[in-house]
């Protein structure tokens, strides 16, 4: 079992429910084994510089909240390794992704786009998802002005070929 698996399983037991998230799941466990109601749980080594790491795919988060009754949250959770093995030095608890605030997540060019934490986390509880998806859409123009920007450079990269 690697590092990660270990803190989901961890984390999910503390909730009352089994990690099984896969490649393929929008989370790594189940609240309540509601299966609309998914936890994905984000691990940070305290030790490394964990530059702006993957949240989650901004079109499969659409997709999803899109969806009557989806709810997802998250666990955002620091470790180190000792002699003694893996420490949790902290965690989040639950936070509903409509709770994260736009000012510490951007969005990022891997497929659809990713979204990923660029900032401290930043918890907004009185933000719905009306105000989250407002936020995510500042974000997606953002970031495809970014990539205009970048497929013109390609372009003039590429005019003689």
């Amino acid at each position: 079992m690697d590092i990660y698996q270990q803190i989901e399983a961890e984390i999910a037991l503390q909730h009352g429910a089994v990690a099984k998230g896969t490649k393929k799941s929008i989370g790594d466990f189940l609240l309540n084994n509601k299966i609309n109601k998914p936890v994905n749980v984000k691990s940070n080594n305290v030790a490394k510089n964990n530059y702006s790491p993957n949240i989650i795919s901004a079109k499969r988060l659409i997709e999803w909240l899109k969806q009557e009754g989806n709810e997802l949250y998250f666990i955002f959770v620091d470790y180190k390794i000792t002699e003694a093995g893996l420490e949790i030095v902290k965690d989040s608890g639950l936070i509903p992704v409509q709770n994260i605030n736009w000012d510490c997540l951007t969005i990022e060019a891997q497929g659809w786009g990713v979204i990923q934490m660029c900032k401290p986390l930043k918890v907004d509880e009185n933000q719905d998802i009306k105000g989250f998806f407002r936020g995510m859409k500042n974000a997606y123009e953002v970031y495809m002005r970014k990539e205009a920007k970048k497929v013109e450079k390609i372009k003039e990269m590429i005019k003689d070929f």
